[in-house]
């Protein structure tokens, strides 16, 4: 696992922000610039794509979302496979969606597909406010803000989720999700909702949520494997029975970390950290 060193930020800084602690924005900062290097480098000769975007755009894997801003879509990101043989992923990073529209009861910001399975998502500063309509059930405001049907993983480092009001800020059916300082905010249905097994990885996230209900619904609790390392849950350091909803199952096994998973080996090398 790489690790980049950070010679601006003192040592005094790092120890006032400790474990469960909202970071300082400078370490963040360097980790993200790591990341994206990480991605560059991972993705070059990939086709790269940015700008503007009002509505739907279709993303053929490899491909690299860089520096790009979209509105105004039912489904912003839409990804889909590539030539065959080709890497089946996909990397964003500094990018902002917002103002999403639909003229139905489905749609999200960014969308794998059933019918392209296996695709890997990389997100790095990326920046989701959809505003939908208000939550109301899943047969008229069935909206998220990532949707990942039949992926492969979901690698999302810096990302801010905010003033969630629908349904899932991220639904992922992916093989593993995992989180390194993502940030969900608002009173939306179910801020996390895990289909897979896992192991599924939470890191220096925050989820936070107005009502005392679920804040992250797993498809099989007797199977699921949730890690977790220096996160808050509305502002407590572990989940209570309240927070967690299952399908099957009454509540999952949570491993509460004491040591940074991105350090062991146990995470994507996407994750770099920075002392």
């Amino acid at each position: 696992m790489s690790r980049t060193r950070a010679a601006f930020l003192p040592i005094l800084l790092l120890a006032t922000y400790g474990t469960a602690q909202e970071r300082h924005p400078a370490l963040v900062a360097c980790e993200t610039l790591a990341a994206q290097d990480w991605l560059t480098k991972a993705f070059e000769g990939s086709e790269v794509l940015s700008g503007a975007f009002d509505g739907r755009v279709k993303i053929e894997t490899p491909m690299l979302v860089r520096n790009a801003e979209l509105r105004a879509a039912r489904i912003g990101f839409s990804l889909r496979h590539g030539s065959e043989g080709t890497p089946r992923q996909v990397a964003f990073f500094d990018i902002t969606v917002r103002d999403m529209r639909s003229h139905d009861r489905y749609g999200a910001a960014i969308k794998t597909h059933r019918k392209d399975p296996g695709i890997s998502v990389f997100l790095s500063d990326v920046s989701l406010r959809p505003d939908w309509p208000d939550w109301i059930s899943y047969e008229t405001t069935n909206y998220d803000a990532i949707t990942l049907d039949s992926a492969e993983a979901l690698y999302a480092q810096a990302v801010t989720i905010a003033d969630w009001n629908a349904d899932a800020a991220i639904d992922s059916k992916a093989e593993t999700t995992q989180l390194v300082d993502v940030v969900i905010t608002g009173p939306g249905h179910r801020p996390l909702r895990l289909w897979r097994p896992g192991p599924h990885y939470i890191v220096h996230s925050r989820i936070n949520k107005p009502a005392e209900d679920t804040l992250i619904w797993l498809k099989d609790c007797e199977r699921a494997q949730l890690r977790i390392f220096a996160s808050r849950f509305n502002g407590a350091s572990r989940l209570s029975s309240d927070q967690v909803s299952c399908e099957t199952g009454e509540f999952p096994a949570i491993e509460y970390l004491s040591e940074d998973p991105r350090q062991t080996g146990e995470m994507h090398p996407v994750f770099a950290t920075c002392s």
